[in-house]
């Protein structure tokens, strides 16, 4: 290997490490919890109730440009129970969201989710749901410290 083959690697190696440290390390809180949930939606033939665990991934990420801090919310509904009043049929549901917001104290996130009767072609007769989901943070560390969540019919105008 010539030298100018090593100064070559020595300086690109060199590039390299001041790149890799030049890329700051911005603080982020996440915290985890889960919200029992429940709540009925009224469709047209009959009401249907939810109840249930949902389960909230909440990140606070720092702006390393000044800004506000921001939380992304993961939301996953996908356990709760969806029975028919009437009927009884068991309905299943596509609760997922992941959502980003400004970080405060508290937080209310309103969102829908789809559900639908179990069974085939059941998912041909898809409703719509809104969870309603109230959160509480520790501004000092930013930690996700209590949740309450309903359902509910979601209004359209």
């Amino acid at each position: 290997m010539t030298t100018k083959h090593l100064v070559s690697r020595i300086v690109l190696g060199g590039v390299l490490g001041l790149l890799l440290l030049a890329a700051p390390a911005h603080a982020q809180a996440i915290s985890s919890f889960t919200v029992q949930a429940s709540g009925s939606v009224t469709t047209p033939t009959e009401t249907v109730n939810f109840s249930g665990p949902i389960q909230l991934i909440a990140t606070v990420v720092n702006d390393p440009a000044g800004g506000p801090p921001t939380s992304v919310v993961s939301v996953d509904a996908r356990q709760l129970v969806a029975t028919g009043a009437t009927s009884g049929a068991v309905f299943i549901n596509s609760g997922q969201a992941h959502l980003t917001r400004v970080f405060a104290a508290t937080d209310t996130i309103a969102t829908t989710f789809a559900f639908f009767p179990s069974g085939p072609g059941g998912f041909l007769k898809t409703r719509t749901a809104l969870a309603t989901l109230n959160l509480t943070y520790n501004v000092t560390t930013q930690a996700l410290t209590g949740a309450t969540a309903t359902i509910s019919t979601a209004k359209f105008p």
